[in-house]
């Protein structure tokens, strides 16, 4: 008999999201509210603008959505400065990644990525079956010169996640530019930005220049940490026309629900919104980095919502302790890295929560 299912399929990896807060308090029979720092989502909701606009939105929830996303993207292309037809808007930029492979990698292609990177770049060229290269980190940083060495005439994609998750360290601008200098004109180069809005240094990628230049390289954006919208699913990449055609050419309709389009549309008019929230995750940062030094543990500097620290022992034990305090966080080990622990960062209150809970766990393990 015949196999029906594709090899490369039963050798996925599948991406392990975090449990459901309500799934957890209702296996642990906990009656305090859940304290999720795991998926690095934004601690102070939705845009109160976009639940407005979602609120009076309801009652239109049975027409299908805008295909086209046509609303969004004239917001959006006016909010980056750059031309609509340079935009693809998906169901969270997750989806985006799984359209770069369809669109892009055939079985014979290599795909080039650091190590503990975003996994589900390495899950697509699962689904796709073509080679993959993961380059060692150097000092918890893409090492750009080893990438350039792994290329051969096979490379297709470059993935660069930057700022990196769930590492949380930044590639400058400088270096990003000597990176493009060198590479083969027929690479396509992926920028995952999903975590661009957290960045405080003054030397980020002016990515968008790039597209702009014509130069082979997308962008990939999402509304799901800034602006508080992970649950709609929405995000987008900018690149050259005839890759966002390409891209329009295997999407499936309707991906990109008709609320989500809504939301993200008046999220992006919410400055104050932004602004509250890039003050809560520095003085966030800040709290956790001096809690970690005062404990004597290893922290990565970090230019995202999250804080990723190396306890220089497994962490899953300390992870499912803090789990049975209603405390959820991300232990690494799927990513090659069973010594680090990804803390998101919280409320003053879920902050401390965590460390009070930590601490006393971590003193009794060690």
């Amino acid at each position: 008999m015949k196999k029906l299912i594709r090899d490369s399929v039963s050798k996925i990896e599948p991406y392990l999201p975090g449990k459901p807060s309500e799934v957890l308090k209702r296996e642990l029979v906990l009656k305090e509210e859940i304290c999720k720092l795991a998926s690095n989502e934004n601690p102070l909701g939705p845009s109160p603008l976009a639940i407005a606009a979602i609120q009076k939105s309801l009652k239109e929830a049975n027409l299908y959505p805008d295909n086209s996303c046509y609303y969004l993207k004239e917001r959006l292309a006016e909010h980056l400065l750059v031309f609509p037809e340079n935009l693809r808007i998906g169901n969270g930029s997750t989806e985006l990644i799984l359209l770069l492979g369809i669109t892009f990698l055939d079985p014979d292609d290599t795909f080039v990525m650091s190590q503990s990177s975003f996994i589900m770049a390495k899950i697509v060229t699962q689904i796709i079956g073509c080679k993959l290269v993961e380059v060692p980190l150097k000092k918890y940083r893409h090492d750009l010169d080893a990438i350039l060495e792994s290329i051969t005439s096979d490379t297709k994609i470059v993935y660069l996640d930057n700022p990196m998750n769930p590492i949380g360290t930044m590639t400058t601008h400088n270096e990003i530019s000597k990176f493009m200098e060198r590479l083969p004109e027929d690479v396509v180069v992926v920028l995952d930005e999903a975590y661009h809005d957290y960045v405080n240094l003054g030397d980020y990628p002016e990515s968008l220049h790039f597209v702009e230049e014509g130069k082979n390289v997308i962008v990939l954006r999402t509304f799901s940490k800034m602006y508080g919208l992970a649950g709609f699913r929405v995000g987008y990449g900018v690149a050259k026309k005839e890759f966002i055609h390409a891209f329009d050419m295997v999407s499936p309709p309707f991906s990109v629900n008709r609320l989500g389009q809504i939301a993200a549309a008046e999220a992006l008019e919410d400055k104050d919104h932004v602004q509250k929230t890039k003050e809560i995750n520095k003085k966030g940062k800040e709290y956790l980095y001096r809690h970690f030094e005062k404990l004597d543990i290893f922290y990565i500097p970090s230019e995202t919502n999250f804080v990723t620290i190396d306890l220089k022992t497994e962490t899953n034990s300390i992870a499912d302790e803090l789990q049975k305090k209603g405390i959820i966080v991300r232990p690494l080990s799927m990513y090659g890295q069973p010594t680090l622990l990804r803390i998101t960062i919280g409320t003053p209150e879920q902050n401390k929560r965590f460390m009070d809970a930590f601490a006393k766990i971590y003193k009794k393990d060690v």
